[in-house]
């Protein structure tokens, strides 16, 4: 079977790999009662001083049996341990946003529908973005898409990084994403985290991510959590224009 059968000709694959997986036997009374309670507890996210930066990890998916949640709860767990800004889950998918419905372009500020204001005012609350993406006809998601097209206020002057994921790690879909972002006046750093369809993911559906590919996030998000810093000074008007 091809790799685009494995990922496409299940319509559950998350359910369908829980249904393969082997069936273990309890274990003896006297083993289980040396066995721990529970199951050992991730490591507590670092303390994060006052006035640190808030970070959103946007999804880029909203398609049943997605893998795109798995990436963007793995990223804020990972982010969460640096203790360097406050990383939040934002998760488009619960704005349920229609096609783009508005009738007057995003940069009037005049929105119209309560999903597009509830949207707004989610967006608005934080210093920067990391945008989960996978790649679609080598383009990014067409749900991320249409959730960036309905604003525009709401993320200038901001800094965002960039996570891909696909066929090929989403290389396309980051570079067709920067171009969306820069029309939003938003300022993308370089470094770029990015994963395999085939070799971070156990049968296309269950997010394993190898350690090398694991640690593209880290610098990515080194340079995001300065820029956000740095353009929070640019939103409070510290910086002058220099004539030239």
């Amino acid at each position: 079977m091809s790799w685009f059968s494995k990922l496409f000709g299940k319509s559950d694959s998350s359910a369908a790999h829980r249904a393969e997986a082997p069936v273990v036997e309890a274990a003896p009374a006297a083993e289980a009662a040396q066995a721990p309670a529970t199951a050992p507890a991730e490591a507590p996210a670092a303390v994060v001083r006052a006035g640190a930066p808030r970070i959103a990890v946007v999804t880029g998916s909203t398609r049943p049996g997605r893998n795109n949640l798995q990436v963007a709860e793995w990223l804020v767990a990972r982010a969460g341990q640096r203790g360097d800004a406050v990383y939040e889950l934002v998760d488009i998918d619960s704005f349920n946003l229609p096609l783009l419905d508005e009738a007057f372009p995003a940069a009037y500020g005049n929105y119209q529908g309560e999903h597009t204001k509830a949207w707004a005012a989610k967006i608005a609350e934080f210093d920067g973005y990391v945008f989960v993406t996978a790649e679609y006809n080598h383009s990014t998601t067409p749900a991320l898409a249409n959730a960036l097209s309905f604003l525009n206020a709401e993320f200038a002057n901001k800094a965002a990084g960039i996570v891909g994921y696909g066929s090929a790690m989403g290389a396309r879909a980051v570079e067709h994403l920067r171009g969306i972002l820069s029309e939003l006046q938003v300022a993308h750093v370089q470094k770029t985290g990015m994963f395999s369809l085939f070799t971070d993911f156990k049968d296309f559906s269950v997010f394993t991510p190898r350690e090398q590919q694991a640690a593209s996030v880290d610098p990515m998000l080194d340079q995001l959590v300065a820029w956000t810093v740095a353009f929070a000074k640019v939103r409070a008007g510290e910086f002058e224009a220099v004539a030239v």
